[in-house]
């Protein structure tokens, strides 16, 4: 294995015995539900199912940065390994956090000028991001520089693919991601919009479907026409859902009859505190390796 540290924000939303197997370090994000702050420490302190319901409830929740200091703090630590550092970020284009990673780059490269930091905008969010740090880890353990491995991730992001969908617009509605009267609406008329990200890392509405079960035959779709099959690292489906074990499962199913061609695996996993502070119970998707992302 190279001789350097993976590392990443909580946003991966993987479980945290994975990233510990396989020695990847994290940085919670500051979250906080009912008044009370917490640190996304994915789903040890507050459990998801809790969260939630708490949603589901009436209660607001908010994040907020990882700041500048927590940076300098967490990188601070790793470099006292003595090791270089490739640090995975939350989409720049759904938080403007990855600012605060670059100044504390530029601030500890001046204290440590024999060590790397580099970081890496995902251009991604949730498991999907956890994809995209897992393939940089496949190969770090194949024994690639950091610069490497740091150079194939830039020119790679826009082929992890996340494609998504919701049966309630109220949170996108809350996020500017969706006009209140057209909320309303879409709610009323049981409109689920479909949405990926695009070559920024923004969410980008891409359909709008009426009914649950015409947008899960169109996601199916759309993932079997993007996906590579025989991608080199890590290979494998992440099916993301926020609340809704059914509807992921269900996905899994369709997209087990759908994809006989494919040998990866189908893994579901559930939207953490941060992510699922802004898009609510009730989204399901894909994150994949795939075709290029669009504009």
């Amino acid at each position: 294995m190279s001789d350097f540290i993976l590392s990443a924000s909580s946003t991966v939303d993987i479980p945290r015995e994975v990233l510990e197997k396989e020695n990847i370090k994290w940085k919670g994000f500051p979250f906080q539900i009912d008044d009370v702050d917490y640190i996304d420490d994915l789903g040890l302190t507050v459990k998801l199912n809790d969260f939630y319901q708490k949603l589901n409830d009436g209660a607001i929740a908010r994040t907020s940065q990882i700041t500048y200091i927590k940076y300098i703090e967490f990188f601070e630590k790793l470099l006292e390994e003595d090791k270089d550092i490739l640090h995975v970020t939350l989409s720049s284009g759904l938080t403007g956090g990855v600012q605060q990673a670059y100044m504390a780059q530029e601030k500890l490269e001046e204290k440590y000028p024999d060590r790397k930091i580099y970081i890496l905008d995902s251009l991604t969010a949730t498991s999907c991001e956890g994809l995209f740090v897992l393939g940089l880890n496949e190969m770090r353990k194949e024994g690639f520089s950091i610069e490497e491995v740091y150079n194939w991730g830039m020119e790679n992001r826009y082929k992890v693919n996340s494609i998504f969908f919701t049966s309630d617009l109220t949170y996108l509605v809350r996020g500017g991601r969706v006009s209140k009267a057209a909320g309303s609406f879409g709610n009323l008329l049981n409109i689920c919009p479909i949405m990926d990200t695009n070559t920024k890392g923004e969410i980008v509405v891409r359909d709008k479907i009426r009914t649950k079960k015409k947008a899960m035959k169109a996601l199916v779709n759309k993932i079997s026409d993007r996906l590579i099959r025989d991608f080199p690292y890590k290979n494998e489906i992440y099916i993301v859902h926020a609340y809704a074990p059914e509807d992921a499962e269900d996905l899994r199913e369709r997209l087990l009859d759908e994809l006989d061609d494919y040998s990866g695996e189908i893994k579901i996993y559930e939207i953490g505190t941060t992510v699922g502070s802004h898009v609510g119970p009730g989204l399901v998707g894909a994150g994949f390796w795939g075709k290029e992302k669009d504009e």
